[in-house]
């Protein structure tokens, strides 16, 4: 056997012992989502956690104070006719005997009653409407605010209408946010064509979170141990899609609970939230904020209302307006 034959064989026998670790682990984890769906919910038999405790020290990452990230909420078709209302009302107040109000006609038939007023305007001669006038009239939808929900519906929701998520169990309210106005848009699980309200979150304080991302140890090239592989497949597990009902959530949302309440005992290692990988956005990274109490370290700024153009997460921004937006608004395009 000469020197790049035993090279080889050297990797193929650690390439042997990682997959061996691997499948190992995978069968723990396997057998403590059992013991939580079969057996005991609150107190398992599992050495699981003395696993998490190990790779705490690896994990933690801090979120720095004035970082930004987003937060989505769908918007259903009748909710969509609130939030466009303001711009049709401003629209309408240039249309003969229209108050601005949709009763009177609805936003489709506002707009072409807005047409309507123009076209008999110029066939009677009459001066034809200041478009500077409409254009100034508009100029604040151009302006940030809350153009989506509210700072107060744009937050975690309350703890009385509170669900399973992949990171808490029903009644335990926490903050869900992405890096990206895309992801959090894909996150709400929208379909192509819907109204989408994404709010900007500011961190007001540092923000310690348990980092579960893919890139954390990609320029690492150490040897795995059983610390390290287990860290990449708790990643996996907690980025991995749920096609299976609350059930698949039991042992993230355990494992959470233990990073939040639990985990400092054995470590001296406390943390506000967790970050993980998208499963719905390969570019976006998910975060999970615990404390949302009146005091949280966070604050809600602003909301936009954006439609879903595809599921890859392309938006179209309809409010606030766009120098583009505000030209098709102002050539009819309604």
């Amino acid at each position: 056997m000469d020197e790049d034959e035993r090279e080889t064989l050297a990797r193929l026998k650690q390439t042997r012992e990682q997959l061996a670790l691997r499948r190992h682990l995978q069968q723990r984890l396997l057998q403590f989502e059992r013991e939580l769906c079969r057996n005991n919910r609150f107190f398992p038999r599992t050495d699981i956690l003395a696993l998490v405790d190990a790779i705490a020290p690896m994990v933690r990452r801090t979120f720095p104070a004035g970082s930004v990230l987003y937060r989505g909420r769908v918007i259903t078709k009748a909710e969509e006719e609130t939030f466009l209302a303001p711009v049709y009302h401003a629209l309408g107040v240039f249309v003969d005997g229209h108050d601005g109000s949709e009763d009177a006609f609805g936003q489709s038939g506002l707009a072409e009653a807005f047409v309507q007023s123009e076209i008999e305007r110029l066939e009677s001669g009459r001066a034809s409407l200041e478009l500077a006038t409409l254009e100034e009239k508009l100029s604040s939808f151009c302006e940030r605010g809350w153009w989506g929900f509210g700072k107060r519906e744009s937050d975690a929701a309350p703890s009385d209408v509170t669900g399973n998520g992949r990171i808490n169990p029903v009644g335990i309210s926490y903050l869900y946010a992405s890096s990206r106005r895309e992801t959090a848009a894909l996150e709400v699980r929208p379909v192509i064509s819907q109204m989408v309200s994404v709010a900007e979150v500011v961190t007001t304080e540092d923000i310690i979170l348990f980092d579960l991302t893919r890139h954390v140890f990609d320029d690492d090239d150490a040897p795995d141990d059983e610390a390290r592989m287990f860290r990449k497949l708790l990643s996996h597990y907690f980025s991995k899609p749920n096609y299976s009902g609350d059930q698949a959530y039991l042992v993230t949302q355990y494992i959470s609970e233990y990073i939040k309440g639990s985990v400092w005992h054995a470590t001296g290692l406390r943390f506000d939230g967790i970050r993980f990988s998208s499963s719905l956005d390969r570019k976006g990274t998910n975060y999970v904020i615990f404390d949302t109490t009146e005091s949280p370290k966070y604050e809600i700024v602003a909301s936009s209302l954006e439609k879903v153009l595809d599921m890859r997460g392309t938006l179209e921004t309809r409010l606030p307006m766009s120098d583009t937006a505000m030209k098709a608004l102002m050539n009819g395009q309604f």
